[in-house]
């Protein structure tokens, strides 16, 4: 914990007991808001190191990658493939809602403009927005409470007045004995349901229970019949890491 934290930290103290207690529908407003928080943290610490396996599903074709993510808050990533031998090397920097592609056959860097956040990540079922997180769950949608489905409790999220978003409404539930997601809904202008994120495979992760994976499934347009499972292999939390990790030259690196 940085000295920061720890001074946040205790501020949130001090005003928590110089308050009076919260009212049932602040209370409700909370406790959504810090559902919401979880999930966002669910794969963050101070810093983590990660090595995981995608595996893309079309009709055509089945592709399996390995590779490896190191992050900082929620800030910074920088990925890089392993696996298959064609794709080693290649690399992802995100820094902010800055994202690099460094591509290695051609020793060439390209950053990702905010037109092409929608695209599509490796030829996966995500998007480019969905590593860079351009957009902010408190800043760009009011969080409220959805209806309830079997073992799970909802949110529901509404995009605020002008707020630069793609998507109508997201729906996120989560196991009501744990809290832990397990799945996101996501619809489109036209309120349909474009694309479902499902969270299994609960297990223990350097001491967290977490969902191991994800699968990503679109619901419309050419991609309908795809699939994207991202399974995470390893994880080390609060490594050392410093701001070169995260630079153009860590970028470029070939390993």
């Amino acid at each position: 914990m940085t000295c920061k934290q720890l001074s946040s930290g205790l501020i949130l103290l001090l005003l928590l007991l110089a308050t009076p207690p919260a009212t049932g529908a602040e209370q409700s407003a909370a406790e959504a808001n810090k559902l919401s928080k979880m999930l966002d943290e669910m794969y963050r610490a101070k810093s983590s190191r990660n090595k995981m396996s995608m595996t893309v599903k079309t009709p055509h074709y089945t592709r399996k990658l390995v590779m490896t993510s190191l992050s900082r808050g929620m800030d910074d990533t920088l990925i890089r493939i392993l696996t298959p031998r064609k794709e080693r090397g290649i690399a992802t920097l995100k820094r902010g809602n800055e994202m690099w592609n460094f591509l290695p056959k051609i020793r060439k860097t390209i950053r990702v403009p905010p037109s092409m956040m929608m695209g599509s990540w490796m030829g996966s079922d995500l998007t480019n927005d969905d590593l860079v997180r351009a957009t902010s769950w408190e800043r760009d949608y009011a969080i409220r409470w959805d209806r309830p489905r079997p073992g799970n409790r909802c949110l529901q999220y509404v995009p605020k007045p002008k707020a630069p978003v793609t998507w109508s409404r997201v729906v996120a539930c989560f196991r009501s004995s744990d809290n832990l997601p397990t799945v996101v809904e996501y619809f489109d202008e036209k309120k349909r349901k474009a694309r479902s994120i499902r969270y299994t495979e609960v297990k223990s992760l350097g001491g967290r229970s977490l969902p191991t994976r994800m699968e990503i499934i679109p619901h419309l347009g050419d991609r309908k019949n795809n699939r994207t499972t991202i399974d995470i292999l390893e994880v080390a939390w609060d490594v050392a890491v410093t701001n070169a990790d995260f630079s153009q030259a860590a970028l470029r690196r070939s390993r």
